[in-house]
């Protein structure tokens, strides 16, 4: 079975089923036992799982306990930022600003949580 991070997209070769709660994705850390990762979710339900035992799950997300979780391939979705890059652009020219790199709109969501946060913490401390 060939399944990639639901966030990211990277191949999980490296994880072995059955997935334990705390299985997290190498490249962007994100929890991989979750609603979003696994066969039974569908959003178009009101509880968005097609398993009616499970309990429900607030966040989708998030790591879960679900005793029902099935490993989902192709649980990651590409999606398409063209329109709002487009919006930004638009925005931009409104109000007289310089319209938004497409290239550097792509590197700073590349950049991860953590490396922004490390990088406040320095230029709140003087560091940087």
């Amino acid at each position: 079975m060939k399944l990639q991070c639901w966030k990211c997209g990277i191949k999980l070769q490296e994880m072995r089923t059955p997935y334990s709660r705390y299985e997290e994705c190498s490249a962007c850390k994100a929890d991989q036992h979750v609603c979003l990762m696994c066969k039974e979710y569908d959003p178009a339900l009101s509880d968005a799982c097609r398993e009616d035992r499970a309990d429900y799950v607030l966040e989708k997300d998030k790591a879960n306990f679900c005793d029902f979780f099935k490993p989902r391939p192709g649980a990651y979705q590409q999606k398409d930022d063209s329109q709002a890059l487009e919006a930004r652009a638009r925005l931009a020219e409104l109000f007289g600003e310089e319209k938004p790199d497409a290239e550097a709109e792509q590197e700073s969501k590349a950049e991860s949580e953590a490396d922004r946060a490390l990088k406040e913490l320095k230029r709140l401390f003087g560091d940087e």
